[in-house]
């Protein structure tokens, strides 16, 4: 088992589009994603400019101890007070700790900032390592593809 990094989480910026695309459109990365397909550079700078105004969503990268960014967790608003969180680990960073770093974090900033309480993953049959990523955090399967973390309710910090 991979040690826990320290790393910085910070709110996402456009100086982080590229750096994202590239993520998302590595091979392992699709291969577990329910959206297999490359996304074309167009179509992601224009999400990505979209989603940092978005209130619905939260991007956050997380930067290791040298300050370069190793992930991103996003966190998007569903009914119900629901956050659906997925994580990207840069491709070159596997397998040493920080996803699970990254999630951990996320959490505890939607937690605090937000006063988030319920979180959902749709995770992919046979993608094991984001099972074992996410029940190492408390998350439970609940049904399908679906697994879920209830926190205590908090208050938010403004």
């Amino acid at each position: 088992m991979s040690k826990v990094q320290p790393i910085r989480l910070r709110c996402a910026g456009h100086q982080d589009a590229r750096d994202v695309f590239e993520w998302r459109n590595d091979p392992v990365t699709r291969a577990a994603s329910h959206e297999v397909a490359p996304v074309p550079w167009p179509v992601h700078e224009l999400w990505w400019k979209a989603s940092l105004g978005r209130a619905d969503r939260a991007l956050f990268v997380a930067e290791d101890a040298q300050g370069r960014p190793v992930g991103l967790v996003r966190f998007d608003a569903r009914p119900g007070g629901l956050w659906l969180v997925g994580v990207q680990v840069a491709p070159a960073r596997r397998g040493q700790g920080f996803g699970r770093a990254l999630l951990a974090a996320g959490v505890q900033r939607m937690a605090e900032r937000r006063g988030a309480s319920s979180f959902v993953a749709e995770i992919k049959d046979g993608n094991l390592a984001s099972q074992r990523l996410f029940a190492g955090l408390g998350f439970q399967p609940v049904e399908g593809l679906t697994w879920t973390l209830e926190l205590p309710a908090r208050r938010a910090v403004a």
